[in-house]
């Protein structure tokens, strides 16, 4: 997730500024853990007289070949790694394009993930949650835990695009499914298998929905719970009328793993008439 901002003296040649580039990479992937492919870089070149620095103040002597890193990370990767990554990165900008270690000057700055959009206006947190959970898949069984932010975009997902992949490697084996009596599909069902089948299909199987739309308004998480709060549209199979209709589904969480799914809702609706 590091952002990189370089700035140096502008006339640098476009092989000497690939060095930079390559030699800035290389030290984030060795030392902060960084993947390969997560390389994001502006280049900045300056003219004589804008770039003002004291060539003296705790380091140099710097000169006109002084060069700033300003990186923009979204974890803290601990005082041991960036000791390493700035030890790492003088190393490599002395050996390629010959940069003195005395020229290297690096600002590092920690922003939550909530602060990075990487594209299609995503937050930064859902992406990361993606990706540690598509993980977790390719490896069953080896994750005892998830976090605040994996389990908020796997409900938001279940919901949002019926997704129920990322929600089941969270559910406890002894997860309780509970739904209003009064409704006709109601009652209080246990283990992942059972959840999988309830969200798999409209509710009720069909025999009370023609179609089911749902709307996340917002998705809410504490250390002991999730709540999704939902807008549905919805079409009666007896009446063939619409409604449209809010719930709330509360999700038990403990040890880092869902352990019930409760549904409050507007039992009404599903005998109302029309209401949109």
């Amino acid at each position: 997730m590091p952002f990189v901002n370089i700035s140096l003296a502008r006339g640098k040649s476009d092989q000497y500024l690939a060095a930079v580039s390559r030699s800035v990479h290389d030290a984030l992937v060795a030392e902060l853990d960084m993947k390969p492919d997560d390389n994001f870089q502006l280049i900045h070149q300056y003219d004589p007289g804008e770039m003002i620095f004291n060539r003296g103040f705790r380091g140099g002597p710097r000169s006109d070949d002084w060069i700033v890193f300003m990186i923009t990370d979204g974890l803290d990767r601990g005082e041991r790694a960036k000791r390493r990554f700035y030890r790492t990165l003088a190393r490599l900008l002395e050996e390629r394009p010959g940069v003195r270690p005395a020229d290297v000057f690096v600002i590092m700055t920690v922003i939550p993930p909530g602060n990075f959009s990487f594209a299609g206006g995503v937050i930064g947190t859902d992406v990361g949650a993606a990706e540690s959970l598509e993980a977790a898949a390719k490896a069953p069984g080896t994750r005892e835990t998830y976090s605040r932010a994996e389990m908020t975009y796997a409900v938001t997902q279940l919901f949002q695009n019926r997704d129920r992949s990322r929600i089941l490697p969270i559910l406890r084996d002894d997860v309780v499914l509970t739904l209003p009596r009064t409704l006709p599909y109601g009652g209080e069902f246990t283990g992942p298998a059972a959840f999988d089948d309830f969200f798999a299909k409209i509710a009720g199987g069909g025999g009370v929905w023609k179609s089911f739309d749902t709307v996340v308004d917002d998705v809410l998480a504490a250390d002991d719970h999730v709540i999704a709060r939902l807008t549905n549209t919805a079409v009666l199979q007896a009446t063939g009328k619409t409604v449209v209709f809010q719930n709330l589904w509360l999700f038990g969480v403990a040890a880092g793993r869902i352990t019930s799914a409760q549904l409050y809702a507007d039992t009404a609706a599903t005998t109302s008439g029309a209401r949109g």
